[in-house]
Protein backbone atom coordinates (compact mmCIF):
# COMPACT_ATOMS: atom_id res chain seq x y z
CA UNK A 1 0.00 0.00 0.00
CA UNK A 2 1.12 3.39 -0.94
CA UNK A 3 1.34 6.46 0.85
CA UNK A 4 -1.98 8.68 0.43
CA UNK A 5 -1.92 12.35 -0.58
CA UNK A 6 -3.67 14.55 0.21
CA UNK A 7 -4.87 17.91 -2.21
CA UNK A 8 -2.65 20.42 -0.93
CA UNK A 9 -0.86 23.39 -2.91
CA UNK A 10 3.01 22.62 -3.61
CA UNK A 11 5.37 24.58 -2.01
CA UNK A 12 6.64 26.46 -5.07
CA UNK A 13 2.91 28.05 -5.71
CA UNK A 14 3.05 29.45 -2.21
CA UNK A 15 6.21 30.97 -2.93
CA UNK A 16 5.52 32.33 -6.09
CA UNK A 17 2.45 33.53 -4.51
CA UNK A 18 3.92 35.30 -1.65
CA UNK A 19 6.42 36.90 -4.14
CA UNK A 20 4.01 38.45 -6.62
CA UNK A 21 2.36 39.79 -3.91
CA UNK A 22 5.05 41.37 -2.51
CA UNK A 23 5.88 43.12 -5.99
CA UNK A 24 2.56 44.55 -6.37
CA UNK A 25 2.66 45.67 -2.64
CA UNK A 26 5.81 47.45 -3.09
CA UNK A 27 4.62 48.93 -6.34
CA UNK A 28 1.52 50.31 -5.41
CA UNK A 29 3.52 52.26 -2.58
CA UNK A 30 6.10 53.64 -4.59
CA UNK A 31 2.98 55.12 -6.53
CA UNK A 32 1.20 56.41 -3.92
CA UNK A 33 4.82 58.01 -2.47
CA UNK A 34 5.97 59.50 -6.03
CA UNK A 35 2.53 61.16 -6.69
CA UNK A 36 2.20 62.37 -3.27
CA UNK A 37 5.85 64.02 -3.30
CA UNK A 38 5.48 65.44 -7.11
CA UNK A 39 2.21 67.33 -5.22
CA UNK A 40 3.84 68.47 -2.32
CA UNK A 41 6.73 69.83 -4.74
CA UNK A 42 4.57 72.31 -6.00
CA UNK A 43 3.83 76.09 -5.44
CA UNK A 44 0.45 76.22 -3.96
CA UNK A 45 -0.28 79.60 -3.74
CA UNK A 46 -3.24 81.32 -1.18
CA UNK A 47 -5.15 84.89 -2.42
CA UNK A 48 -4.40 86.60 1.06
CA UNK A 49 -6.16 89.99 -0.24
CA UNK A 50 -8.62 91.00 -2.85
CA UNK A 51 -10.53 94.68 -3.16
CA UNK A 52 -12.26 95.99 -6.41
CA UNK A 53 -12.67 99.99 -6.63
CA UNK A 54 -14.82 101.60 -9.25
CA UNK A 55 -14.52 104.70 -10.95
CA UNK A 56 -18.61 105.23 -12.01
CA UNK A 57 -20.20 102.75 -13.19
CA UNK A 58 -18.50 101.51 -15.99
CA UNK A 59 -14.89 101.17 -15.16
CA UNK A 60 -13.39 99.03 -11.96
CA UNK A 61 -10.02 97.40 -11.44
CA UNK A 62 -9.31 94.74 -9.06
CA UNK A 63 -6.08 94.14 -7.31
CA UNK A 64 -4.80 90.77 -5.20
CA UNK A 65 -2.20 89.29 -3.18
CA UNK A 66 -1.50 85.82 -3.60
CA UNK A 67 1.40 84.08 -1.10
CA UNK A 68 2.88 80.65 -2.21
CA UNK A 69 2.31 78.26 0.94
CA UNK A 70 3.55 75.70 -0.82
CA UNK A 71 6.43 73.57 -0.37
CA UNK A 72 8.12 74.71 -3.77
CA UNK A 73 9.49 77.87 -3.84
CA UNK A 74 10.05 80.13 -6.63
CA UNK A 75 13.27 80.95 -7.60
CA UNK A 76 14.58 84.67 -6.78
CA UNK A 77 16.67 84.63 -9.78
CA UNK A 78 15.17 85.70 -13.08
CA UNK A 79 11.76 84.76 -12.39
CA UNK A 80 8.55 86.75 -13.57
CA UNK A 81 5.00 86.36 -13.07
CA UNK A 82 2.40 87.50 -15.52
CA UNK A 83 -1.62 87.87 -14.87
CA UNK A 84 -2.43 86.02 -18.36
CA UNK A 85 -6.38 86.14 -18.09
CA UNK A 86 -8.59 86.92 -15.21
CA UNK A 87 -12.58 87.24 -15.17
CA UNK A 88 -15.12 88.04 -12.85
CA UNK A 89 -18.92 88.14 -12.21
CA UNK A 90 -20.34 91.41 -12.31
CA UNK A 91 -22.49 89.90 -9.58
CA UNK A 92 -22.59 87.60 -7.24
CA UNK A 93 -23.62 85.15 -9.30
CA UNK A 94 -24.04 86.90 -12.56
CA UNK A 95 -22.36 87.49 -15.74
CA UNK A 96 -18.38 86.94 -15.94
CA UNK A 97 -16.85 89.93 -17.50
CA UNK A 98 -13.10 89.81 -18.63
CA UNK A 99 -10.47 91.83 -17.39
CA UNK A 100 -6.74 93.08 -18.95
CA UNK A 101 -3.60 93.04 -17.15
CA UNK A 102 -1.99 96.26 -15.49
CA UNK A 103 0.99 93.93 -14.37
CA UNK A 104 1.97 91.61 -11.49
CA UNK A 105 5.12 92.11 -9.32
CA UNK A 106 6.67 89.21 -7.64
CA UNK A 107 8.58 89.23 -4.32
CA UNK A 108 11.06 86.46 -4.41
CA UNK A 109 12.14 86.86 -0.83
CA UNK A 110 8.59 86.53 0.28
CA UNK A 111 7.06 84.48 -2.22
CA UNK A 112 4.26 86.96 -1.96
CA UNK A 113 2.52 88.00 -5.76
CA UNK A 114 0.80 91.05 -6.52
CA UNK A 115 -1.85 91.47 -9.12
CA UNK A 116 -3.71 94.30 -10.57
CA UNK A 117 -6.18 94.17 -13.57
CA UNK A 118 -8.81 96.61 -15.01
CA UNK A 119 -12.48 95.93 -15.90
CA UNK A 120 -14.80 98.13 -18.39
CA UNK A 121 -17.40 97.19 -16.75
CA UNK A 122 -19.05 97.36 -12.98
CA UNK A 123 -17.59 94.92 -10.11
CA UNK A 124 -20.18 94.28 -6.91
CA UNK A 125 -18.71 93.54 -3.58
CA UNK A 126 -18.74 89.69 -2.77
CA UNK A 127 -18.16 88.88 -6.91
CA UNK A 128 -16.21 85.85 -7.22
CA UNK A 129 -13.12 85.85 -9.83
CA UNK A 130 -11.23 83.41 -12.22
CA UNK A 131 -7.21 84.65 -12.83
CA UNK A 132 -4.63 82.70 -14.21
CA UNK A 133 -1.12 83.38 -13.57
CA UNK A 134 2.32 82.37 -15.48
CA UNK A 135 5.12 82.10 -13.44
CA UNK A 136 8.73 81.67 -15.46
CA UNK A 137 11.79 81.46 -14.31
CA UNK A 138 15.23 80.42 -15.66
CA UNK A 139 17.20 77.74 -14.60
CA UNK A 140 20.44 75.20 -15.10
CA UNK A 141 17.63 73.02 -17.53
CA UNK A 142 15.96 76.42 -19.18
CA UNK A 143 13.08 78.56 -18.93
CA UNK A 144 10.70 76.71 -16.83
CA UNK A 145 6.90 78.23 -17.30
CA UNK A 146 3.93 76.75 -14.93
CA UNK A 147 0.58 78.24 -14.88
CA UNK A 148 -1.68 78.29 -11.85
CA UNK A 149 -5.50 79.16 -11.94
CA UNK A 150 -6.75 81.26 -9.00
CA UNK A 151 -10.37 81.60 -7.36
CA UNK A 152 -11.31 84.19 -5.07
CA UNK A 153 -13.76 86.33 -4.02
CA UNK A 154 -12.91 90.08 -4.05
CA UNK A 155 -14.40 92.72 -1.28
CA UNK A 156 -15.25 96.34 -2.27
CA UNK A 157 -14.28 98.33 0.36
Amino acid sequence: MGVKRLGGVPPIVTVLVTIAAIVAASLVAWFMWSSTRAATLQPVFEVTSAYVSCTGTTTCAISFVARNVGASQIPSAGATVALDEIACEQTPGGTAVSGSSAGCTLSATTQVVSCRATFSASISDGSTCYARLRVSHAGPAGTTTSAITLTFKVAKP
